[in-house]
């Protein structure tokens, strides 16, 4: 059974905005925060990646735990 990383994915997803902001302001070279460009508003999704990011970082963390204590 192939184990799926759920720690690196929970951080990929918690700071995928981060990331997108960052590169499209780069590539348009306006600030990480104006929103008139577009790139601000890449900042909004982290109210929902954030948490679902970190849930999957418990989960993974959990996981792991239990494969090392349990058997």
């Amino acid at each position: 059974m192939k184990r799926v990383p759920l720690i690196r994915i929970g951080l990929l997803i918690a700071l995928l905005p981060i990331l997108l902001a960052f590169s499209t302001s780069l590539l348009n070279g306006t600030s990480i925060f104006d929103e008139g460009s577009g790139s601000g508003a890449y900042l909004w999704l982290l109210m929902l990646t954030v948490p679902i990011g970190l849930l999957l970082v418990v989960i993974g963390l959990l996981v792991k735990l239990l494969r090392r204590f349990g058997s």
